[in-house]
């Protein structure tokens, strides 16, 4: 049987059975409508939870998101893509024990290369938040060279710095991934902050100029910037970048702590918003 006649068949039978239906009895038929809609969102549910909790992330709300996940999750129903999201979340709400245990179940199963990917760079980070830095490594590490894509540059070049690998290993690997793609934030990022601890500033500025314009949301790239800035001279424009990374939060995988952007913003005579509010 041809896939599309194979395809089709059970959508002819239903309008079929609907038709006999209606022909018995007009109740019948409205009936069995009623009835196939309820099967459907049954049969789809994990797909609806879903798809409610990434339009609740949308919107910043995290823990609406994280609950509508878990109900997707618990009806065993739920795709890879999904229980990845969940398992996202998790890390994020400082559960990264519970997103390994399930981003473990997910990777038993039988998985397209770039699905394989996002379920590992996930697990990676659950891994980091455990303090498992050669775990998360080794994890990602085992897809390059054979398989790359943007997360995996982005990801393993960063977890690279935060290892503490050779710096000039690292920048090899952090330009060969601003070669494949030069616009994604995350690659910008690293390679400027690659630059940022070799010494080689002027390099490292260009580069966080090129951050900047993505406006990152947390406050290491205003950091690592500042830092630069005030090594090159630039005080007062070191004093607006540790400003913004005073009044934003700590990536969720961070060599930094708010102390230490407290003490680089005192240097540099900056305050938060906040203080500037009080006076």
């Amino acid at each position: 049987m041809p896939p599309i006649v194979k395809a089709l068949l059970p959508v002819v039978v239903v309008v079929v059975l609907i038709v006999i239906a209606f022909n018995v009895h007009t109740l019948l038929g409205i009936g069995l409508i009623v009835a196939i809609i309820g099967w459907g969102v049954y049969a789809n549910r994990a797909i609806i939870h879903a798809t409610r909790g990434n339009m609740a992330y949308s919107r910043g709300d995290e823990d609406a998101a994280l609950s509508y996940m878990e109900k997707a999750y618990r009806t065993k129903r739920a795709m890879p893509q999904h229980l990845s999201g969940y398992a996202f979340l998790l890390n994020r709400k400082g559960k990264p024990e519970e997103a390994e245990r399930i981003l473990k179940e997910v990777l038993s199963k039988q998985l397209p290369d770039p699905v394989r990917i996002q379920v590992s760079v996930n697990l990676a980070t659950a891994y980091y938040l455990q303090g498992k830095k050669e775990e998360a490594c080794e994890l990602l590490e085992q897809f390059y060279p054979e398989f790359k894509n943007t997360q995996l540059y982005g990801t393993l070049g960063y977890y690279k710095l935060l290892r503490g690998d050779n710096l000039e290993d690292v920048l090899n690997f952090n330009l060969e991934a601003y070669e494949y793609n030069s616009d994604d934030l995350t690659i910008l990022d690293n390679l400027a902050q690659n630059y940022y601890f070799l010494g080689r500033l002027e390099e490292a500025r260009d580069m966080y100029e090129k951050v900047m314009n993505k406006q990152p949301k947390s406050a290491d790239p205003y950091y690592f910037y500042a830092l630069t800035l005030q090594k090159l001279g630039r005080e007062e424009e070191a004093r607006e970048q540790i400003e913004k990374a005073l009044n934003r939060d700590l990536a969720l995988v961070s060599p930094l702590t708010k102390a230490e952007i407290r003490e680089l913003a005192k240097q540099l005579g900056a305050s938060s918003d906040e203080e500037a509010e009080s006076e």
